[in-house]
């Protein structure tokens, strides 16, 4: 089995449980920052939506979205969530329908953060870029004792790795993109905050 395709299962198997307090409660916190960059009413391809916390605040702030997963459960609790609340996207499992098209906004939200490498992943959604447009991404904060309790609390169902500022700055340069900004979410204090939020473009 694929790196891919066991994050798919993980996810998954997870997808009816994925959602509690704790992570709305921290994923509000990285949405506060993560609006700062993503303007209302912008065209967005949200690559690994999950159960739709970005998907659905994206949308309540106008923007017109593609909400794609690779996990097919993960995506289906995000398609009865939009529903209950009246909101549209488009949304697919299906990588082959993301071909060829661009977007001058993607954002990638608790994605790297289950990939050992995370510069390959970093390409496929820097070609979903118009060329003037704008990826943004989170990683764990290798920085944070948050970010280290989060990793260590990820070894009991799919572990997650934090990251530091310089290699995520590195991590972006070998993938072909410029951080264009660098923030912390949770709290948003440098160095302390859980989430490393970043605001990217090509080269």
């Amino acid at each position: 089995m694929t790196h891919l395709e066991k994050v798919g299962q993980h996810f998954d198997d997870r997808a009816a449980r994925y959602d509690n307090p704790w992570t709305a409660f921290v994923g509000e916190q990285e949405l506060r920052v993560i609006r700062q960059f993503v303007p209302p009413g912008a065209t967005v391809l949200d690559y690994g939506c999950g159960t739709g916390r970005t998907t659905l605040d994206h949308l309540r702030r106008g923007c017109a979205v593609t909400a794609y997963d690779l996990s097919g459960e993960m995506l289906a609790v995000a398609q009865a969530k939009a529903k209950r609340q009246g909101l549209s996207a488009e949304f697919t499992l299906d990588a082959q329908a993301l071909a060829g098209r661009t977007w001058p906004w993607v954002t990638c939200i608790g994605v790297l953060d289950y990939y050992p490498d995370p510069v390959p992943l970093l390409k496929t959604v820097r070609d979903y870029l118009a060329p003037q447009g704008r990826l943004v991404v989170t990683y764990p904060d290798a920085l944070s004792p948050l970010g280290w309790l989060y990793a260590l609390g990820s070894r009991f169902t799919f572990p997650a790795t934090p990251r530091t500022p310089h290699f995520a700055r590195k991590a972006a340069a070998h993938a072909g993109l410029r951080v264009l900004d660098l923030r912390f979410a949770f709290p948003s204090v440098p160095a302390l905050g859980h989430t490393l939020v970043l605001a990217l473009a090509r080269r």
